[in-house]
C-alpha cells in the first residue's frame, strides 16, 4: 500500500478535495482514518476511478432516479425528457454500473459503532437494510448478522445519536446510517429494493461484494 492523502488523491483523479471526501463517504474509494479529520488512501486503489474514463458523475438525482425506474417506482423529481432519456440509458449495461458506482453520494454515510446489545433496536427507527444486511434471495454474500447498513430519516440519525451514543471514529464500525436525498427509499418497508442494494454493494471496497453487487444488479435487469 502507497498511502497517500486527500489533496494528493484529488490532484491525482482531477477532483477537489471535497469530491475525494464524498467518495470516501460513498464506499467509492477505500480510506483509512488517520487521527480525527484526516484520511489515507491507497494510491492503487484510484486506479478504478481514474478508468472510467471523462465527464461529470450522474447527478444523486439521475442515480436516484435509474433505481426508482429499476424497482417500479415513480420518478416525480425529473421532467418527462429526463425519465425517458434515463429509461433509454438503463438498457445500456455497462453504462448503467459505471453511472451508479461512480455517482454523486446519493446518501450522507455515517460509520458508527453501537453496542452489539443495541443493533436490534436499529429497527425501532425505521431502518431500511440495504448492502451486506439485505436479506434478499440470489445474492451472492450471506447478511451480516453482526452489523446493520441501511437508510435513516435525518430525523431518526438524531434520535440514534442521542439516545444510543454511538462511537463515531471507530476503526471497526459496526453500523452504517445512510441519510438519502430522496425520501421515497424510506417508504420502502424493512429491506431497500434490490436494486438499491445492488448499487451500495456496487461501491463496497471488497471485490468480491462489488462482484456480488453487479450480479445482483444484471439479474434485475435482465428481468
Amino acid at each position: 500500500m502507497e498511502p497517500i492523502s486527500v489533496a494528493q488523491a484529488a490532484k491525482a483523479l482531477g477532483v477537489s478535495p471535497r469530491r475525494v471526501r464524498a467518495l470516501i463517504g460513498s464506499q467509492q474509494v477505500p480510506a483509512v482514518r488517520v487521527g480525527r479529520r484526516n484520511w489515507a488512501l491507497d494510491r492503487s486503489s484510484l486506479q478504478s476511478q481514474g478508468r472510467r474514463g471523462g465527464g461529470r458523475p450522474v447527478s444523486a438525482d439521475n442515480a436516484w432516479a435509474l433505481l426508482a425506474e429499476l424497482s417500479g417506482v415513480e420518478v416525480p423529481w425529473l421532467d418527462v425528457f429526463s425519465r425517458s432519456r434515463l429509461k433509454r440509458r438503463v438498457l445500456d449495461w455497462e453504462w448503467l454500473v459505471k453511472a451508479l458506482r461512480f455517482s454523486e453520494p446519493r446518501s450522507a454515510v455515517h460509520r458508527w459503532r453501537v453496542l452489539p446489545s443495541d443493533l436490534p433496536k436499529l429497527q425501532d427507527y425505521g431502518l431500511v437494510r440495504s448492502g451486506l444486511a439485505a436479506p434478499l434471495q440470489g445474492l451472492d454474500i450471506v447478511p451480516n448478522g453482526n452489523e446493520l447498513d441501511g437508510y435513516v430519516s435525518p430525523k431518526a440519525l438524531a434520535q440514534i445519536e442521542r439516545r444510543l451514543r454511538p462511537a463515531k471514529s471507530a476503526d471497526n464500525p459496526n453500523l452504517i446510517l445512510r441519510v438519502p436525498s430522496r425520501r421515497w427509499i424510506l417508504s420502502q418497508g424493512e429491506v431497500a429494493p434490490p436494486a438499491v442494494v445492488a448499487a451500495d454493494l456496487l461501491a463496497h471496497p471488497n471485490s468480491r461484494v462489488a462482484r456480488a453487487g453487479r450480479k445482483l444488479l444484471q439479474t434485475i435487469v435482465c428481468r
